[in-house]
């Protein structure tokens, strides 16, 4: 008992840190300089670091070089080794193996050079197929769906409280830089000249009749829900 209450009271060793470094590259100076390809890979290496569990040191990267290349010529990968070496950091994370290198051997003598240093990759696309991680994907798409639901209905609701419309604008309208709707005059013609024939014609046979004098509506040919839609909404109006 005495001892149990010796070791209760004696402070625990602070735990490791799980400190890790990520690794982006893309081959071409275009990808470099457009971002899209080295974004994508942070992004994924930002997100294994919040499932993994991972304090994220940096994101080193090598934009526009060869995957060809060894570490002398690719000052990214030897800025996150040397982290690793230096014990700053434990785990080097990338989100495929074609960054580390192209050939097989190349990425092998970096893999052993992280092992080596006392740290271990971590290849994000290896993992996908562990059904954990299946799963938490599967559980941050939903979130995100719904995210984006609420901030929609947020948005709508802002607009109408200002009494401004939340959708596309109706045919005959064009939404100016405010968002409010201005009258488009080519497409208020065509609302003029669909009453006129509708006095005389039923719903499809106007609506063939605008199709053969070409005016469609927005690029696409008419129907009678189309044709009934738009005539509802002028006569509301």
């Amino acid at each position: 008992m005495r001892y149990a209450l010796r070791m209760k009271n004696t402070p625990l060793p602070p735990k490791p840190k799980r400190v890790a470094v990520g690794y982006v590259r893309v081959s071409s100076k275009e990808q470099a300089e457009g971002g899209g390809s080295l974004e994508a890979q942070r992004e994924a290496i930002i997100r294994e670091c919040a499932l993994g569990g991972f304090e994220l040191l940096d994101i080193f990267e090598d934009g526009g070089r060869s995957g060809g290349k060894g570490e002398r010529s690719r000052p990214g990968i030897k800025a996150a080794l040397d982290a690793i070496r230096s014990k700053r950091a434990r785990v080097f994370i990338v989100k495929c193996e074609d960054r580390l290198a192209r050939a097989t051997n190349l990425a092998g003598h970096f893999r052993v050079e992280v092992e080596e240093a006392g740290g271990r990759v971590v290849v994000i696309d290896e993992a996908k197929d562990d059904p954990i991680r299946c799963a938490l994907d599967r559980l941050i798409a939903e979130v995100e769906r719904i995210r984006g639901s609420q901030r929609m209905k947020a948005w709508n609701a802002r607009r109408k409280a200002q009494g401004l419309p939340t959708g596309s604008a109706p045919f005959g309208f064009q939404k100016d830089r405010a968002g409010r709707l201005r009258p488009r005059l080519t497409e208020a013609r065509v609302i003029a000249r669909m009453k006129q024939m509708r006095r005389r014609l039923s719903l499809r046979a106007l609506a063939a009749n605008l199709n053969r004098e070409g005016l469609k509506m927005r690029g696409r040919q008419w129907n009678s829900q189309q044709v009934f839609l738009v005539l509802r909404r002028a006569t509301a109006r």
